[in-house]
Protein backbone atom coordinates (compact mmCIF):
# COMPACT_ATOMS: atom_id res chain seq x y z
CA UNK A 1 0.00 0.00 0.00
CA UNK A 2 1.04 3.57 -0.35
CA UNK A 3 1.46 6.04 2.05
CA UNK A 4 0.67 9.68 1.41
CA UNK A 5 0.21 13.31 3.22
CA UNK A 6 -2.73 15.43 2.54
CA UNK A 7 -1.61 18.73 2.45
CA UNK A 8 -4.13 21.81 2.43
CA UNK A 9 -3.43 25.83 2.03
CA UNK A 10 -5.64 28.66 2.91
CA UNK A 11 -4.14 31.66 3.70
CA UNK A 12 -0.55 31.04 2.51
CA UNK A 13 -0.19 28.68 5.37
CA UNK A 14 0.73 24.48 3.91
CA UNK A 15 -1.26 22.26 6.88
CA UNK A 16 -0.33 18.68 6.22
CA UNK A 17 -1.81 15.57 7.46
CA UNK A 18 1.10 13.14 7.82
CA UNK A 19 0.87 9.33 6.93
CA UNK A 20 -2.43 7.77 5.32
CA UNK A 21 -2.93 4.54 2.99
CA UNK A 22 -4.24 4.87 -0.09
CA UNK A 23 -7.16 2.59 -0.26
CA UNK A 24 -9.72 2.45 -3.55
CA UNK A 25 -13.23 3.35 -2.71
CA UNK A 26 -15.93 3.82 -4.77
CA UNK A 27 -16.07 7.81 -4.69
CA UNK A 28 -16.43 10.23 -7.96
CA UNK A 29 -12.83 10.74 -9.62
CA UNK A 30 -11.33 13.86 -7.97
CA UNK A 31 -12.40 12.98 -4.37
CA UNK A 32 -11.58 11.62 -1.55
CA UNK A 33 -12.59 10.60 1.97
CA UNK A 34 -10.93 11.02 5.25
CA UNK A 35 -11.76 10.55 8.85
CA UNK A 36 -11.94 13.55 11.65
CA UNK A 37 -10.42 14.39 14.06
CA UNK A 38 -7.33 12.68 12.35
CA UNK A 39 -7.30 15.33 9.78
CA UNK A 40 -8.62 18.13 11.13
CA UNK A 41 -5.48 19.64 11.09
CA UNK A 42 -6.16 20.42 7.38
CA UNK A 43 -9.85 22.47 8.02
CA UNK A 44 -8.78 27.09 8.10
CA UNK A 45 -10.64 27.28 11.72
CA UNK A 46 -11.38 31.24 10.39
CA UNK A 47 -13.42 29.88 7.00
CA UNK A 48 -17.41 29.32 7.47
CA UNK A 49 -20.61 28.83 5.37
CA UNK A 50 -22.01 31.86 4.31
CA UNK A 51 -25.74 31.24 6.22
CA UNK A 52 -24.38 28.45 8.92
CA UNK A 53 -21.30 29.95 9.73
CA UNK A 54 -20.14 26.42 9.98
CA UNK A 55 -16.29 25.29 9.39
CA UNK A 56 -15.76 24.61 5.24
CA UNK A 57 -14.57 21.02 6.18
CA UNK A 58 -16.74 19.06 4.02
CA UNK A 59 -15.45 20.87 0.83
CA UNK A 60 -11.66 20.98 1.44
CA UNK A 61 -8.83 21.68 -1.34
CA UNK A 62 -5.89 18.96 -0.75
CA UNK A 63 -3.23 17.54 -2.61
CA UNK A 64 -2.30 13.78 -2.07
CA UNK A 65 1.87 13.62 -2.10
CA UNK A 66 3.50 10.67 -1.04
CA UNK A 67 5.19 10.37 2.17
CA UNK A 68 8.78 10.83 2.46
CA UNK A 69 9.67 9.54 5.83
Amino acid sequence: MEVVDLVSNYDDKERIAVKFLIIPYNIPEGNLGAYYPETNVLIPHNQYADKSYTPISKSVVVKVRKHNG
